[in-house]
C-alpha cells in the first residue's frame, strides 16, 4: 500500500450516466487537474498536460471504452512511466471496474479516492494490458483488456441495437446479448451465424488450422463477468485465449461448461482450442470488438500481445 502524489481527472463527456445527470464530481474534482476531452487528441493533449504536471494517480470517469482510450494514449504522453489509474466506472459493462475493483462513480467515489491517496492507503492491482495492433492501418496500437471475434461481435450488435436502445444496460445487457447470440445458434440455427467467418490463427507462432471459425477471444484478465470462464490454462504468456472452429458443435454443453469454468476433455476434438500465448496473430475480413467498441481489422490482420502492464488503485 502507497500513496499518491497528484491525481488528475479525466471524464467521458459522451457518458451516457454523465449527460443525464448523475454522478457529478464538482466539489470532489475542486483543486485536482481535470479534462473532459472530446476526441483522442483532444485525449492526449490532456494527458500530455497531466505528465507534465507530475500527475501520477489518473481517475479515470467513463465505461470500458473510456479506459480502452485512455491506456491507448498512455504510452505517448507518460511514456515508460505511466500513472495508477482508479476507474470511477459509470459505462454500459463496466467490466475493467468489476474485474480491479473500483472506488465508485462520482462525488463519493473520487471523495473516498482522495483520502486514500493522502492518507496512503490506496490498494494497487498491476495486471498486463492487451495490445492490439494493425500493421498496415495503426501508427500506434490499440491498448485494452477483452477481445472477441466472431459470435462476440454478432452480440456485440445485439446489445447495441436491440437493448440499450430500450435502456438495457450493463451486465444485464451482456447476459441478454450472450444469450441471444448462443439461443441464435443453438435453437434458431441461425446459420450465417453458426457458418463463421474466414480466419487464419497463430499462437505464439503455430498456426491454428485454417478455416472458418465461430468465435475467437483474448484478454489477459484472470475473470470475466457473470461467472463465465471459456478459457484452458494450458501454455505459457499473459494471454488468455479462445479459437471455435464453424459451425460450432455441442454448444450447449460448451456454454455450460464455460459457466462452471472447467474444460471439457471432447472439447479440443470439438473444435474448442484454448490457451495461454504471448502473441496471436489473426487474419480476418470482418469487425473486431475491442473493450465494447467495434472495429474494422487493418489490411494485414491483426497482432495481440501484451508487452506492458497498468496499475489499477482504489482505496
Amino acid at each position: 500500500m502507497s500513496g499518491a502524489g497528484r491525481i488528475g481527472l479525466i471524464t467521458n463527456p459522451r457518458s451516457r450516466a454523465l449527460r443525464e445527470g448523475r454522478f457529478p464530481l464538482a466539489e470532489a474534482a475542486a483543486g485536482l487537474p481535470s479534462a473532459a476531452p472530446a476526441t483522442p487528441a483532444e485525449l492526449r493533449a490532456a494527458l500530455a498536460d497531466f505528465a507534465d504536471r507530475g500527475v501520477d494517480l489518473l481517475a479515470v470517469q467513463g465505461g470500458d471504452g473510456t479506459l480502452r482510450e485512455v491506456l491507448s494514449a498512455l504510452p505517448q504522453t507518460f511514456g515508460a512511466t505511466p500513472p495508477a489509474i482508479a476507474l470511477l466506472a459509470t459505462g454500459k459493462t463496466n467490466l475493467a471496474a468489476r474485474v480491479v475493483g473500483a472506488p465508485g462513480p462520482g462525488e463519493e467515489g473520487l471523495a473516498a479516492l482522495r483520502r486514500a491517496a493522502a492518507s496512503g492507503t490506496l490498494r494497487h492491482h498491476r495486471l498486463p494490458v492487451l495490445e492490439v495492433h494493425r500493421p498496415g492501418l495503426d501508427d500506434a496500437p490499440m491498448r485494452g483488456l477483452l477481445f472477441g471475434a466472431g459470435a462476440f461481435t454478432a452480440a456485440k450488435t445485439m446489445a447495441d441495437k436491440g437493448l440499450h436502445g430500450r435502456g438495457i444496460h450493463d451486465r444485464l445487457a451482456v447476459f441478454l446479448a450472450l444469450a441471444g447470440t448462443a439461443l441464435r445458434s443453438i435453437v434458431q440455427r441461425d446459420h450465417a451465424l453458426r457458418a463463421g467467418s474466414p480466419m487464419a490463427l497463430s499462437v505464439d507462432g503455430r498456426p491454428n488450422p485454417e478455416g472458418r471459425r465461430f468465435l475467437v477471444l483474448a484478454t489477459p484478465l484472470d475473470r470475466l463477468m457473470l461467472g463465465f470462464w471459456p478459457f484452458s490454462g494450458e501454455g505459457a504468456g499473459p494471454l488468455h485465449w479462445l479459437d471455435v472452429a464453424a459451425p460450432p458443435r455441442r454448444l450447449a454443453a460448451a456454454v455450460w461448461a464455460a459457466r462452471q469454468g472447467r474444460q471439457r476433455p471432447w472439447m479440443p476434438a470439438a473444435g474448442y482450442a484454448s490457451g495461454r500465448a504471448g502473441r496471436l496473430a489473426l487474419r480476418l475480413d470482418t469487425p473486431f470488438v475491442l473493450d465494447g467498441e467495434v472495429f474494422e481489422p487493418g489490411p494485414q490482420g491483426l497482432v495481440l500481445t501484451a508487452p506492458a502492464t497498468a496499475t489499477f488503485a482504489m482505496p
